[in-house]
């Protein structure tokens, strides 16, 4: 059994979402400060130079520490040091590039604590199979958001949200503001739309349910397709009758962020990377800078003499 360790946590809605991201699982969670030590081999899930894709990967040996870091700062250079190894969950999102750090350490335990028999990615056009994504009737709006977060983090442009329990569209102001945060909207290129349903679009539908009598693992069945709709439901949702459904499980139950993080990056997997290789987290851009002042000829403006500001 692996441990779940976050190093420097600041936010204590994260510390209890870690802990419910370890419970999915069955592992125990803890905190380090500078003064624990951790019991090796340590696993640090870090976006670092020369990280592996978490995909890729094994699955680790009993009593590893699988290690996430600072909502900012990420994992402390000396623990980063220390690891046996590191792994990076791939982002080929073109806004946000980053996931919350309760959901990237619910997705690297997937992959790290088993997930045995994936299937294979695509190895070309992942983009035209991409599937269409529902997230249907969440009852949290800062779930929500951060559900929202991680589909633009794994390449979404377009995800519908049945809004059943009016926390997405119809909101106060305050709980509109913190779901937005949650988000990410300022560097997020997602469009949300409204949705109640199934489209005649989608000729397949397939609901991830946290069930055990669902179906098969979320990684052994085929998710990608123009025409497949994605739905991860917060509780129960029921598909209009007379159309194709699949139920494939997933981990749970655990709060939403969780258990859409794992859909969307097992589907973000499948699909493979882009065609231009971006896989991992996009390069740094450099400041953009644009002139906001127009220089004017002397007949437009009025030329000034120092002695004559004497007089003002």
């Amino acid at each position: 059994m692996v441990t779940l360790v976050g190093d420097g946590i600041e936010n204590p809605a994260n510390v209890q979402a870690l802990l419910e991201a370890a419970a999915m699982f069955g592992v125990p969670c803890a905190f380090r400060d500078r003064s624990v030590q951790l019991a090796p081999p340590v696993i640090a899930v870090d976006n670092a130079p020369g990280a592996e894709s978490v995909y890729r990967t094994g699955k680790v040996h009993s009593g590893a520490s699988v290690v996430v870091g600072n909502e900012r700062r990420g994992i402390r250079p000396d623990l980063l040091r220390a690891a046996a190894r590191t792994v990076h969950i791939p982002m080929p999102g073109r806004g946000v590039n980053t996931l919350n750090v309760a959901t990237a350490a619910a997705v690297a335990l997937y992959y790290l604590c088993g997930a045995a028999g994936r299937r294979a990615a695509r190895g070309s056009r992942p983009e035209s199979h991409r599937p269409a994504v529902l997230l249907a009737g969440p009852r949290d709006h800062v779930e929500a958001g951060s559900s929202l977060r991680s589909a633009a983090a794994f390449g979404w442009s377009t995800v519908a949200v049945a809004d059943r329990e009016r926390v997405w569209f119809d909101t106060a102001r305050p709980v509109r503001a913190e779901g937005r945060a949650a988000a990410r909207s300022h560097r997020n290129p997602l469009r949300v739309l409204r949705s109640e349903g199934v489209g005649s679009q989608h000729t397949r539908i397939v609901i991830c349910s946290s069930d055990s009598g669902a179906g098969p693992p979320i990684h052994r069945v085929d998710l990608t397709g123009a025409g497949t709709l994605i739905v991860v439901p917060d509780g129960d949702w029921a598909p209009p009758p007379g159309l194709p459904v699949e139920y494939v499980q997933v981990p749970g139950p655990s709060r939403y962020r969780l258990v859409s993080g794992v859909v969307l990056a097992e589907v973000a997997r499948q699909l493979g990377p882009r065609p231009d290789g971006s896989a991992g987290r996009p390069p740094r851009r450099g400041p953009a800078y644009r002139s906001e002042l127009r220089l004017v000829t002397e007949a437009e403006g009025e030329l000034l003499e120092p002695w004559e500001l004497l007089h003002y």
